[in-house]
């Protein structure tokens, strides 16, 4: 195996990261770069210790001049998750701890995938294709992939099923502007609305997307921060392009109008992500209409904040 990736940002989701990658073989070396060096040159003890039993996976303290070698960058800085009430609310901070990352992408003539799970998400994304003036099929935010694996947990457990006999997908702004596509949402191949008559079954939608969206909340007001189902979601990612899969996956993207970039389902191998043309899975318009404020709230926030 001869691809390296770099993780930029060592808080809780990118060691988590950088373990799952370890635990995955994917790649033969896998640099660390933090603002704090005490702190990147712990994590990369801590892993190095763990790969002599498990893995062949090289632990190095990465510099951006190391970047040229990689196939894939994962910026997981950010700031903590617990001291803000909204993802919207990191924007400024969030994007100058972005511009620092950037500007040295940019020196280092950095010019293959970027995977960005940092929040807001959707925003940082939009950002980076437009400061690095980048191939946006590269740049790949995590968007609701996240979203969409708690909307079939929670489903899951609101039918009795395992969450592998639920096709369904969140789409839109990663977050407070998700929405979730009932419609489309399929239980052992039956549309959700058809199986809950067959099984004489009914749910509370409404409620169902609430706890969707207060999900991330409700662990970081537990635990401090959400890293795990992150942490997979970008293995996932990396994953599906590595194996040119051609997946159908939710994740955040430049619009076709260029202006915001959100979740929309994609399309992802080794060349990168671009929209499906899977449009049958928007036929609610109720949902429609909920996408549409999600895509405005965005294009609205990034013309107030000038980003």
């Amino acid at each position: 195996m001869k691809n390296n990736c770099a993780v930029i940002g060592l808080g809780n989701v990118g060691k988590t990261i950088c373990y799952s990658l370890i635990k995955e073989k994917l790649f033969n070396t896998i640099y660390l770069l933090d603002i704090n060096e005490n702190l990147t040159i712990a994590e990369k003890n801590d892993l190095s210790d763990g790969v002599i039993l498990s893995s062949f996976t090289n632990i190095k303290k990465g510099s951006y001049q190391d970047l040229s070698s990689c196939e894939f960058i994962i910026i997981s800085a950010g700031i903590s998750q617990s001291s803000v009430k909204s993802r919207l609310e990191q924007t400024s901070s969030a994007l100058k701890i972005f511009d620092s990352i950037l500007i040295n992408l940019k020196k280092a003539n950095y010019d293959k995938f970027i995977i960005i799970c940092s929040n807001p998400v959707d925003i940082l994304t939009f950002y980076t294709i437009k400061k690095l003036n980048y191939d946006y099929h590269k740049v790949i935010g995590s968007g609701t992939l996240l979203d969409t694996n708690r909307y079939k947990n929670i489903l899951s457990t609101y039918l009795n099923i395992p969450s592998k006999n639920i096709n369904g997908y969140v789409l839109g702004e990663h977050g407070s502007g998700a929405v979730t596509l009932f419609s489309s949402t399929l239980i052992n191949n039956l549309p959700l609305n058809e199986y809950l008559k067959a099984n004489n079954l009914s749910i509370n939608k409404e409620e169902i997307e609430e706890n969707i969206k207060k999900r991330g909340f409700e662990i970081v007001k537990g635990k401090g921060a959400t890293f795990y189902g992150i942490s997979e979601c970008v293995v996932y990612i990396i994953k599906n392009i590595l194996f040119s899969t051609n997946n159908l996956l939710p994740l955040s993207i430049l619009s076709p109008s260029k202006d915001f970039a959100y979740s929309y389902l994609v399309n992802i191998n080794k060349n990168g992500i671009e929209i499906s043309k899977e449009n049958y899975l928007l036929s609610d318009e109720n949902e429609k209409k909920k996408l549409e404020n999600s895509k405005n709230n965005l294009i609205n926030f990034i013309k107030e904040k000038k980003i």
